[in-house]
């Protein structure tokens, strides 16, 4: 079986959780059947992750994927859709019958992996990968007195960090998702334009909960000049761009955004275009004139972490939760079935 994820070759969180999730839960003969192909944890659905995907004359399954950041792959039509995202990746692939919730929460049937405190008592800050480029929002979480949670790190070590979590304020989704599997609070922050509002919100209404994201500003000069560079960047190309009043957006404007665009996800836009070493020294030079930025965001963090936290309904994640392992079940039978 050819398991199909967004592999960052310097990490990511979300897409990493395949490679522990998967190897627990799907028998060895499962996994070795040939010509069978996982979809798994991830906005998988966009033909960009199949460039090197062989598909054809292949049965594939998709478990709790989703859409959020190009067209839809070219054969999408004829696949097995175990479980998706969300409702909106739902109705962009026709399968409304699909929707359940994102694949992460099978965390919730591997309690191992995730040693929980007895007395928890961190808070966590999570940003988007991409909020990591020029910006000083370590500094800024630990100027808040919150734990600093890279999504970049190995899952272990972040696992290790929710162990011992009482909130979790996060920009990236993967970061509520996994909060509210392991029943954790969790508040939801905006800082880069580069969120995709379409995944959030398809994962949240999955669980029956709004998306009402903070905006927090910039830690840094240049952070802030990266992100008014992708969105005159996004603007010129006729492509949306997030809104931390994601709550105002109705489905149908959110699932007319994504059919009309189609485009391949964008490339990571850095604020500088020097070589490195030109690079760091501008880096290091700005990041004299940052201290009010970065008072102005850690006091930012601290309100947020005071306001109002997420958790979905218990009765709602136990049903989503029973209905990914259905999906799992049915998976593992059909494969066996060839």
């Amino acid at each position: 079986m050819r398991i199909v994820y967004y592999k960052d070759a310097v990490g990511n969180f979300g897409d990493d959780l395949n490679e522990l999730i998967w190897p627990r839960l799907l028998p060895d003969d499962v996994r070795a059947a040939p010509d069978t192909v996982l979809v798994g944890i991830g906005s998988l659905l966009d033909q960009a992750r199949f460039r090197d995907v062989v598909t054809a004359g292949k049965r594939v399954f998709v478990l709790g994927s989703g859409a959020a950041y190009g067209r839809l792959p070219d054969d999408y039509a004829r696949w097995t859709y175990c479980a998706v995202r969300g409702p909106l990746t739902a109705r962009v692939i026709g399968k409304p019958e699909a929707a359940v919730t994102d694949s992460a929460a099978l965390l919730a049937r591997l309690p191992d992996l995730v040693p929980r405190s007895a007395r928890p008592e961190e808070t966590l800050f999570m940003p988007h990968h991409r909020t990591l480029v020029n910006s000083r929002w370590q500094a800024a979480a630990e100027q808040a007195g919150m734990t600093f949670v890279d999504p970049q790190w190995t899952p272990d070590r972040i696992l290790a960090c929710y162990g011992r979590a009482k909130l979790v304020v996060t920009e990236a989704m993967h970061g509520a998702i996994v909060a509210d599997t392991l029943r954790i609070p969790w508040i939801p922050v905006m800082i880069s334009p580069e969120v995709s509002i379409f995944k959030w919100r398809d994962w949240a209404a999955s669980l029956e909960l709004a998306y009402t994201p903070v905006a927090l500003p910039p830690t840094a000069r240049l952070e802030a000049f990266r992100y008014d560079r992708i969105s005159r960047l996004t603007e010129a190309g006729g492509r949306s761009v997030a809104r931390a009043d994601a709550a105002g957006l109705d489905d149908a404007v959110l699932i007319a955004d994504f059919q009309d665009r189609f485009r391949e996800e964008p490339a990571v836009i850095d604020a500088v275009a020097a070589p490195g070493a030109v690079k760091a020294f501008i880096k290091s030079a700005a990041t004299r004139f940052d201290g009010r930025r970065l008072t102005a965001a850690s006091r930012a963090l601290t309100a947020v972490a005071a306001g109002r936290c997420f958790l979905s309904n218990d009765t709602v994640f136990v049903d989503r939760l029973d209905r990914l392992e259905q999906a799992v079940a049915g998976l593992i039978a059909d494969v066996r079935a060839g």
